[in-house]
């Protein structure tokens, strides 16, 4: 059911993304960055799937479940770079207060920066909007540390103790 909608989504990003193609005679900066943020987002979806099925089957919580949850920590740190793109691209100033411009590594330096609220400062959002995003994505990196990774690594060994005494 989820593979269903995860692929209706794609279809329709895909599409849209032609769309754009077609209708602009080249897809821009702004569209390709909406395009892979559309794709980075879908993802988490498949791999939470993944990782319930995999929890559920096996009736413990495994190494593979843990690198499971990180890899949606990462790709929700790939989202985000992917929306300061966005917002860079369709916006009418800089992204970034300290330089001009911004290519994707940059979002992605800064994206991550703020997920793990390390926060060099060399980088800042310069507009509401960035740094509106920025805050939410450092609540929701610490929010998912602490609850989702603690809650799958607490119930790793629990369930190692738990299978070598049964």
């Amino acid at each position: 059911m989820a593979f269903r909608g995860a692929s209706a989504v794609t279809a329709v990003a895909v599409l849209s993304a032609a769309g754009l193609a077609i209708s602009s005679g080249a897809m821009d900066e702004g569209s390709a960055r909406a395009l892979g943020l559309m794709l980075v987002l879908l993802a988490p979806a498949a791999i939470i799937l993944g990782i319930v099925r995999q929890a559920r089957a096996a009736g413990v919580i495994t190494v593979r479940t843990m690198f499971g949850v990180l890899c949606v920590y990462l790709l929700i740190g790939s989202a985000f770079a992917f929306g300061y793109g966005v917002i860079s691209a369709v916006g009418d100033g800089d992204f970034f207060a300290e330089i001009s411009g911004g290519d994707h590594a940059e979002f992605l330096y800064f994206s991550f920066a703020t997920l793990t609220t390390t926060g060099f400062g060399d980088l800042t959002a310069a507009g509401n909007l960035g740094r509106s995003l920025a805050i939410s994505e450092a609540l929701i990196g610490q929010i998912y540390l602490v609850t989702v990774v603690a809650l799958i690594v607490a119930n790793l060994g629990a369930a190692r103790a738990g299978s070598r005494s049964g």
